[in-house]
């Protein structure tokens, strides 16, 4: 074993063992293999051996004929074997003094000794010891600012504003270095600070009182870093800051580090529920932007079934899509010239834009993404963005004179490289999930999604999106249940969504329903959001405005009614529904003599 590795030989095996025997080792079996082959290799002083292709053949079982540089399934699988060891030793390997990890860019495991952390049990891991101090005994010294939002009661949040004046005051951290610095901050996981926002969890109160649930306090803060975590344009603290410093009133060593919003909160267990209260607060300001209170019931699953699902929903409306984190951030960029744009600006920009899929700003983001990858050539989610923004050309022919290029085959390369830049990141899968459908490579394309879902199950985009596109090859039962989840879970989701939702309420007969689901929508630009506003105001007899909704269509694309079959098709759309959509079109005062002729199948 080399001189890097700090770990006897001895003391590795036994903490692999204790890691493959943990229960909060959520590896799949073939990771758990995965991660007992490349350490037992590096014991054996093989590290020559631990490549791709000898991973695949020798733990996955693939056959000899496999090409790691055509098939990613390795560096996929790694990087989920990355974030299962990253939550092992955010929960039950908290306190091991031997930690494995296996690097960025390697399958080489590093075995390193390290001091105990200072205690902060879970009652998933351990009994605890009920004469334990109180962790937040210091945090009572911190100032407060009577602040109140809603029901929430204002005590986490003077806390939350206490620590960001500490931090902020005792450190000069955002006035000396400004915000999204290059400085590294201390243990800061999942994003670069000049690529999205800052997050500080503080750690969450035991509100209860009981010191038997301190661990549960504790626990659900780390839900949260581990949520939050999974977000890559968002960069979080990681847990030795957090509880290093979170209570403490000597803050110097996070004060180097542009801290843009802490999240805080406390926790109350009874005997049938766990409520927590949450709030998120403006650093640089200490204002309130949000505050909410959360419960669930202790059902068969029990008190970490119940913390891990309220986390859920705290790490979803905060740093989801089109969650507070957006809007809030969004907002920086209003007024400002796209030319000015940062790269994390032009995502921003890029997200507005997908929102609304608005033509005119097509043209503005495709350039602005054009410059990010040319002068920020690491940032995978520019990358998938622009291939998305590439998809959109093909797809609903905005800019299409702009582009001396064939789209599609550009976007695929696009996307692969964003997922070979960041195999963990959701954001690459959501567009290679759209190119390979616009290539009708159907099978891929749901892998490709299923693949960034399994990453983060709580990105409701991605959900949504599967959804959506198994609901239009006629998968309703699948698909549905998937759009409804991603929507209800958050409102700002693009309009688009609403497309299939109004098509399922238009093919029940639910006229109304449609109606009022796809005026949600909102999407001038997409020829198909006036496509289902004219047959469906048809259906209803409100003929004027199925004639105005006509109108529109025509603007977008004047033969729309001669290739209106060619063009559902292009969107893999099942013969059914095709069939459906022609005769609604017909009964709003479409010409679609054309494609009734060619038929729907």
């Amino acid at each position: 074993m080399g001189l890097e590795h700090s770990a006897a030989p001895d003391a590795v095996r036994a903490e692999l063992d204790r890691i493959i025997a943990s229960s909060q080792f959520d590896a799949s079996a073939r990771n758990r293999r995965f991660l007992q082959y490349v350490v037992e290799e590096t014991l054996a002083n093989r590290t020559e051996r631990i490549k791709g292709y000898n991973i695949a053949t020798e733990v996955f079982g693939r056959d000899p004929s496999f090409d790691p540089q055509t098939d990613p399934v390795i560096r996929i699988e790694a990087s989920r074997l990355r974030r299962s060891l990253e939550r092992y030793y955010l929960t039950a390997g908290v306190q091991d003094t031997i930690r494995i990890d296996i690097p960025k860019g390697s399958y080489v495991p590093t075995f390193e000794s390290v001091g105990a952390t200072p205690a902060v049990p879970d009652a998933s891991v351990q009994e605890f010891n009920r004469d334990e101090p109180t962790p937040n005994a210091s945090a009572a010294t911190l100032p407060t600012a009577g602040i109140v939002r809603g029901a929430i009661r204002s005590r986490h949040v003077q806390l939350a504003v206490g620590f960001v004046g500490l931090l902020l005051v005792g450190c000069l951290g955002i006035a000396v270095f400004g915000r999204h610095s290059t400085v590294a901050a201390p243990n800061v996981t999942a994003a670069s600070a000049d690529r999205g926002p800052m997050i500080f969890v503080a750690p969450f109160d035991n509100d209860g009182g009981d010191a038997a649930n301190d661990a549960i306090a504790r626990g659900f803060t780390r839900e949260l870093l581990v949520g939050f975590g999974r977000f890559h344009g968002i960069a979080v603290f990681g847990p030795d800051t957090v509880f290093r410093y979170g209570t403490a009133t000597d803050l110097q060593p996070v004060g180097h580090s542009p801290v843009d919003f802490v999240v805080s909160g406390g926790v109350t267990v009874s005997a049938a529920s766990l409520h927590v209260t949450a709030s998120l607060v403006e650093a640089k300001t200490g204002r309130i932007l949000w505050s909410d209170m959360f419960d669930d019931n202790l059902t068969a699953g029990g008190i970490f079934q119940a913390r891990e699902a309220i986390a859920n929903r705290v790490v979803q409306t905060l740093a989801q899509p089109y969650g507070i984190l957006f809007r809030e951030e969004a907002k920086e960029i209003e007024g400002t010239p796209p030319k000015l744009f940062t790269s994390y600006q032009c995502m921003l920009e890029f997200y507005n834009y997908w929102r609304a899929l608005s033509q005119p700003l097509h043209a503005t983001v495709q350039k602005c993404l054009e410059k990010v990858v040319a002068e920020d050539p690491d940032y995978s989610e520019a990358y998938s963005a622009l291939a998305m923004v590439y998809a959109n050309i093909y797809r609903y022919g905005f800019n299409a004179d702009g582009v001396t290029f064939d789209p599609l085959p550009k976007a695929l390369e696009l996307a692969r490289h964003a997922v070979d830049l960041a195999p963990d990141a959701v954001q690459g899968y959501k567009a290679l999930h759209l190119v390979y459908w616009l290539m009708h490579d159907v099978d891929r394309s749901f892998e490709a999604a299923e693949q960034g879902l399994a990453l983060n199950p709580n990105d409701s985009e991605i959900m949504a999106d599967l959804g959506g596109r198994l609901c239009l090859t006629g998968n309703w039962e699948k698909g549905l249940p998937l759009v409804q989840e991603a929507v209800a879970r958050n409102p700002g989701q693009p309009g688009l969504y609403r497309i299939v939702t109004s098509l399922r309420f238009y093919l029940d007969g639910r006229y109304e329903e449609a109606l009022a689901e796809i005026e949600k929508a909102n999407i001038p630009s997409v020829i198909h959001y006036h496509v289902i506003l004219a047959m469906t105001h048809a259906q209803l007899g409100q003929m004027k405005q199925a004639d105005a909704e006509i109108k529109e269509i025509l603007k977008i694309d004047p033969e729309y009614g001669d290739h209106v079959v060619a063009d559902l098709k292009k969107h893999n759309v099942y013969p059914d529904l095709i069939r459906a959509v022609v005769e609604g079109l017909r009964k709003a005062g479409l010409n679609a003599g054309a494609a009734i002729a060619s038929g729907a199948s």
